[in-house]
């Protein structure tokens, strides 16, 4: 007759912890063993500015867009830990030329949980050319000029964000960090925080000519600093079939904006409502080994300055394969 090995102290008290693990995992939640996975990705973020006046009727909207090439990277999962690394591509002489040049820094730590998420943000970006230009330079010859550029306008970003599911069935991590499977359809309400701060630096040529007397406090800009706490609320619902999963995730929010800015004749602080929103989508494969995602995020929140409204958008283009073990 054999006899049942007894265990250690050491194996009884993994055991217990493996089982602990095992209950809090929905039914409809498939948490993958391998502790190692590798993704290669190419990322594609932008930061734009788009302006328009807050009087009805009066002043015309303007745009200003970066010269992006893209970036390629590398991420790495070691049990719990993500390690990230990116490389900005070179931009060609023919791409200078027309656009002109942006210096950036793009940055995010993401932890995206099944129930609860946060990032940390930082984005940086100066150099940016005005995209809709023919009705202010009617005359302008993009062939030899390209763009008008406002090398001097710069974009600071950064904060954190806490996003929170309310459906233990559905996961935000099995949608877009592929950490884990979800095995049917299912959707959830979304609630968010957002602590944010952000800093324009203008030059001359930021507000464009003839649109100067219609933004008398924007084209004294010299430079402003905004803080904000915004509240967001909103749905996902990712669709499964089999390993193929697509979600769509909305959201929107409001909250309350402190402002401290320069203009080339005074300082100003001062507090107003700034308005959010925030939609991302992704369609992917999550196999067992291999798995792969395409992901589009856009996310806006507006300035109010006096007579002007800016609105700061921030959009992210991702594709990734990986590999876990």
């Amino acid at each position: 007759m054999s006899r049942k090995k007894k265990l250690t102290k050491a194996e009884k008290k993994e055991k217990k912890k493996q089982e602990k693990e095992k209950n809090k995992i929905p039914e409809n939640i498939e948490v993958f063993p391998g502790n190692f996975l590798i993704r290669p990705r190419f990322v594609y973020p932008i930061v734009s500015v788009n302006v328009s006046n807050r009087l009805f009727g009066k002043g015309e909207k303007f745009s200003y867009m970066p010269a992006m090439p893209g970036v390629v990277g590398l991420s790495l999962k070691i049990k719990k830990v993500y390690i990230s690394a990116a490389l900005q591509l070179p931009a060609s002489e023919a791409l200078k030329k027309k656009y002109g040049v942006t210096k950036f820094r793009n940055i995010n730590i993401n932890i995206q949980g099944r129930i609860l998420n946060w990032g940390l943000f930082y984005r940086d970006y100066k150099g940016f050319y005005l995209s809709n230009y023919k009705q202010y330079y009617p005359n302008w010859n993009q062939d030899s000029l390209g763009y008008p550029k406002s090398p001097g306008l710069r974009i600071i970003e950064g904060g954190i964000n806490l996003g929170f599911n309310f459906n233990k069935n559905f996961s935000m991590n099995a949608a877009f960090a592929q950490g884990e499977r979800q095995k049917k359809s299912a959707g959830s309400f979304l609630m968010g925080l957002s602590e944010r701060y952000q800093r324009i630096e203008a030059d001359t040529s930021f507000v464009p000519p003839t649109q100067g007397s219609l933004y008398p406090n924007l084209d004294k800009l010299v430079y402003g600093n905004f803080i904000s706490t915004i509240v967001y609320l909103g749905f996902g619902y990712q669709f499964v079939i089999k390993k193929v999963h697509f979600t769509p995730v909305l959201l929107a929010g409001s909250g309350f904006q402190f402002q401290s800015y320069v203009q080339t004749d005074k300082k100003r602080f001062w507090i107003n409502v700034p308005t959010y929103a925030t939609a991302k989508a992704q369609l992917g494969y999550n196999g067992d080994h291999f798995f792969a995602n395409l992901i589009y995020a856009t996310e806006f929140n507006t300035i109010p300055i006096k007579e002007s409204r800016i609105r700061l958008f921030s959009n992210w283009l991702e594709f990734g394969m990986g590999l876990r073990f």
